[in-house]
Formats: C-alpha cells, sequence, structure tokens
C-alpha cells in the first residue's frame, strides 16, 4: 500500500539570499532604514525638547519610536551580514530585531487602547500605563530570550525575510513555523485584529456623538474620523508583503514554479522597505504633519535661522499649548483631554453638551497630529 503524502515546509532547498543580499536589496532597505531611524529619533528628540507637544498619547508614541529606531538599526545590520552564517552577531541582530518588533506591535495596539480609554470611557491613562509597561517590554523580552534558548534565532536564508536574520531554518523539522509565530506572526495577526476593533469602536462612538454637535465641529471630527481609519490600514499596508511571503512558505512545495520565484523577488523588494519602514511613517502621520510640530519648527526657524524668518513668520505665543485653556474650564477632563495629540484637529468652544467625547477625541488625537 502506498503511503499517504506528508505535508513538508520548504527548508534546505529554498534559498533566497541572492535577492535578499542584493545590491538593489541592501541599498532599498539601508536607505528606509536610514529614514525610519531618523524619523523615530526626531520624534523622541523633539518630545523631550518640546514642552508642549509632551501628553501621554505622545509618550505612547515616543515608545513605540524607541522599539522602531531599534528594529531600523538592527535591521540595517542585519543586510551587512555575510550570507550563510549562522554567527553571532546574526543571532544578536535576530535578537534584537525581535523584540524591538514585538515591542513595537504591543505599543501600537496599547495606543488604540488609550484613545479608546480616553475618549469613549473616559478613563484616566495612569490607571494602566503601568501594565502598558509590564506587557510592553517584559513580554517580548521573554518571548525573545526562550527562543534564544532554544536555537531558533539565526540565518533564515531570507527564504521569510529580506536580507536580516530571524529564525533558524530548521532541517527535516517544522520547528521553525512554530518560532515564526511565537516571535511574531501570531502576535502580528492578534494586534491587526484588535486595532481594527478598539480604531473601530472608538469611530462609532464618534459617529453617535457628532450628529448632536454644531457644524464647525462635525467637520473636525470628520478629520478625526478620517485618521482614525487610516491607521489600521497604514499597519496592514507595510506588514501584508511579510505575511504574504509567511502564507507562501506555509502552503508551498519546496520546488516552487518560476511564477512563484518571479514573485517572491518583488515581495522580497517589498517587504525590506515596507518592514523597515514603519518609523518613518509614524513621524510622517503623527509629527511632521501636524499642526504642533509646524508651529515649533517655525518658532525654531524665526529663532536660530535668520535667512528662513521671511519665509516662516512666527507669531510669539502661537505656540502655545490650547489644550490647557480647554481643561482649565473643564478640569474633570484633564487627563482624558491628553489624547488630542494624536490627529490634526481644533479645540472646541461653546458649552460643554454630552458631545464632549467629540471634542475630546479631537482633542486628545490631535496630539498625535497636531
Amino acid at each position: 500500500m502506498a503511503a499517504s503524502p506528508t505535508f513538508q515546509t520548504p527548508t534546505t532547498v529554498l534559498n533566497f539570499e541572492d535577492i535578499g543580499s542584493s545590491l538593489l536589496n541592501r541599498t532599498l532597505v539601508t536607505i528606509t532604514c536610514s529614514l525610519s531611524l531618523l524619523g523615530a529619533l526626531l520624534i523622541i528628540v523633539t518630545y523631550i525638547a518640546w514642552k508642549d507637544v509632551r501628553s501621554c498619547s505622545r509618550q505612547i508614541l515616543v515608545y513605540i519610536s524607541i522599539a522602531d529606531s531599534v528594529v531600523a538599526a538592527s535591521y540595517m545590520i542585519g543586510v551587512l551580514l555575510p550570507d550563510n552564517a549562522n554567527s553571532t552577531a546574526c543571532v544578536t541582530q535576530s535578537f534584537f530585531s525581535t523584540a524591538a518588533n514585538l515591542c513595537s506591535f504591543f505599543w501600537t495596539l496599547f495606543l488604540s487602547i488609550y484613545l479608546y480609554a480616553a475618549v469613549a470611557r473616559l478613563t484616566p491613562a495612569k490607571n494602566f500605563l503601568w501594565f502598558f509597561h509590564i506587557i510592553g517590554w517584559g513580554l517580548p523580552l521573554f518571548i525573545v530570550v526562550l527562543a534564544w534558548e532554544k536555537g531558533a534565532l539565526g540565518n533564515d536564508r531570507d527564504i521569510y525575510s529580506s536580507g536580516w536574520c530571524w529564525i533558524r531554518v530548521q532541517e527535516d523539522s517544522n520547528d521553525d513555523v512554530i518560532w515564526m509565530l511565537v516571535t511574531g506572526k501570531f502576535w502580528e495577526i492578534a494586534v491587526f485584529i484588535l486595532i481594527l476593533i478598539f480604531y473601530g469602536l472608538l469611530k462609532c462612538h464618534l459617529r453617535t456623538e457628532v450628529k448632536m454637535v454644531p457644524c464647525r465641529v462635525k467637520e473636525e471630527a470628520r478629520k478625526a474620523d478620517k485618521q482614525l481609519t487610516l491607521v489600521p490600514i497604514i499597519f496592514l499596508f507595510l506588514r501584508s508583503w511579510s505575511m504574504i511571503r509567511f502564507c507562501i512558505y506555509l502552503v508551498s512545495s519546496a520546488q516552487q514554479s518560476q511564477s512563484l520565484l518571479d514573485a517572491q523577488e518583488i515581495l522580497i523588494y517589498l517587504q525590506g522597505v515596507c518592514n523597515s519602514a514603519q518609523g518613518f511613517v509614524n513621524f510622517l502621520l503623527f509629527w511632521l504633519f501636524t499642526t504642533k510640530f509646524q508651529k515649533n519648527l517655525r518658532r525654531v526657524a524665526h529663532k536660530y535661522c535668520p535667512c528662513l524668518r521671511d519665509k516662516y513668520t512666527f507669531i510669539p505665543g502661537e505656540c502655545i499649548n490650547v489644550e490647557y485653556s480647554n481643561n482649565s474650564r473643564y478640569p474633570q477632563y484633564s487627563d482624558t483631554g491628553e489624547t488630542s495629540a494624536i490627529f490634526k484637529t481644533s479645540d472646541f468652544y461653546g458649552p460643554k453638551y454630552s458631545y464632549y467625547t467629540v471634542s475630546l477625541l479631537t482633542s486628545n488625537t490631535s496630539k498625535l497630529t497636531r
């Protein structure tokens, strides 16, 4: 009787190191990592230097930027390592990049939880920020230390990465699939689903409350609503290419067709750029294209660059954090008012109706985009 066919993941036959280590891929990954590292560092430095941008929501963004900067730096080092080497440098790079990726996932999720709790539930952030720190830093470290002790970290021959080291290829075993899930893919999928849920609940809450507010408030709320939509879409776009390659690895045979190999080459380039771009994208979405950052930038240019004074007109006092004046009228919301840092919206004036959550969202969410 013929033996029944068994499932076997491609391990020893597949090898994409010629693509992952190519000059084109190394150049693309290095440029993207440099931009992400620069963007993440600018978020951290300006948060420290400019007191008027400090808030709990931006503080969470700083934690995301710390993780993204480690990811970018480790990926940049990883693409420059020699091929076919499970060296100490390769394992070390895998350790830091895997841990930082998990930290970035968790803190991105915590940002959505914080916004929902602060805006829809009016829950002060201090009630659960300590819990975020325990999970956001402790759990990734525990997972990666466990993977390191089991010898799971190392060179993957770019079968499921793009020039850097991640999970060591396991000969005649499916353990590498398990470790890919434990150290990244499972959490990536779970975080994306939870982000969709929390931002979806926040959008529903906003749309319910916005029916009772003046027209100007509605317009600002629509802007916040659009940016709430952007966050999960961007997260999905940046992470989808690596997820597609992971799925191909699971379902394909060791001998892939030529058309699939050609598709893999394109996916490797896309994965290398997008997985390295999170820090830069966060800088653009939540920092550079925000009113608060631009006002502070004009203030600095006016002070230190006389040649730019004609181009950037600075009005003294324009960088005053108007959220504080709002909170002075509604002191009971001083903590939840911080979330306005996230999306580019205006503060609202007038009597305090039940639609305060709408101005709270635009107040809270604008601190990341204002």
